[in-house]
């Protein structure tokens, strides 16, 4: 028991083998008594906190954005672009089915494999505020573009101009959501299938119905204050929207010379590398035992044990 209390992370048995005393003291108690139950648990861990993330950069963004469009707007002296009801759709987007979805992704196995993570690192990153801020600058910047040049048709209404920029923010917020669903992988690819999480596509396709419900139904026309467009309009809108998917997949592929923003593929080659070198599951086991705890052979516990489980995350 002392050794369990002093130990960075107190693993005991929790099953017929296991003494009280020992599950007592321990962080960690194994309840069906398999030593290997430890790789699934940092596996989860680290799926879980990952999609975590994702979460919060379509959060951020899509808010950096909506934030940005009303912001600049009216600096420009230009009238507003959307409506009380029209940026309460938006927040019930922002926060329902879509973002909640990206937490029933799958497990990436580029995720799994990686190192553990500093203690100290922020869930935030510098790379991932990056990521927010260059999404939102392109969200706030496409959807002004189309509320501007609606705005200086001569052809065009007030009430047709918010139409078109409400609609194209809420294409641009499922693209950023089908982007964020992967901070290295590309949608699409072998990683990420793009139908591989069907909870997602059920909740972008709900909230596709649902913007399409509030263009031309007419009763949701008169609550939103919006009205049909064409085919051609819908088109245009998704040609738009779809620059932050482009712009993501392109980051993804390090094509401006940035670093990767986790987990690249040069790390899931080194990764697979290392694990077909060393496939054993007991080798795997140690390889995280050893970078969690980060002991010399004969040290039992650490004089500072800080007990937290985020090392193994």
């Amino acid at each position: 028991a002392p050794a369990l209390r002093r130990a960075d992370v107190g693993v005991a048995m929790g099953g017929p083998r296991g003494a009280d005393v020992a599950t007592e003291a321990a962080d960690v108690v194994l309840t069906d008594d398999d030593v290997m139950s430890i790789v699934a648990a940092v596996d989860e861990g680290k799926s879980i906190f990952h999609n975590i993330r994702n979460f919060i950069t379509f959060q951020l963004s899509t808010s950096f954005a909506a934030l940005g469009l009303v912001a600049v707007a009216h600096a420009l002296d230009l009238p507003s672009p959307l409506n009380a009801m029209q940026v309460l759709w938006i927040n019930i987007i922002m926060d329902g089915p879509p973002a909640q979805s990206l937490g029933t992704e799958d497990v990436d196995k580029a995720v799994t494999r990686s190192p553990p993570r500093p203690r100290t690192e922020p869930i935030v990153t510098e790379r991932i505020f990056v990521r927010v801020v260059t999404s939102a600058v392109l969200i706030c910047g496409g959807t002004l573009a189309v509320f501007s040049s609606e705005l200086a048709a001569a052809s065009s209404s007030p009430r047709r101009a918010t139409t078109m920029t409400f609609t194209t923010f809420v294409m641009y917020d499922m693209f950023n959501a089908l982007a964020c669903r992967s901070d290295a992988a590309v949608v699409g690819s072998r990683r990420l299938r793009l139908f591989s999480n069907k909870a997602f596509c059920l909740a972008v396709g709900g909230s596709v119905l649902g913007q399409l419900l509030v263009i031309y139904w007419p009763p949701l026309q008169a609550v939103f204050q919006t009205e049909a467009l064409s085919l051609y309009d819908l088109g245009e809108i998704v040609a738009v929207a779809a620059t932050v998917l482009v712009l993501d997949t392109a980051r993804k592929l390090n094509l401006f010379g940035w670093k990767r923003l986790s987990l690249g593929e040069d790390d899931d080659h080194r990764s697979t590398k290392g694990n077909k070198k060393h496939g054993s599951r007991w080798c795997r086991l140690a390889t995280l035992w050893c970078r969690a705890f980060q002991r010399r052979p004969g040290v039992v516990a650490s004089k500072n044990p800080p007990h937290q489980l985020d090392q193994l995350v």
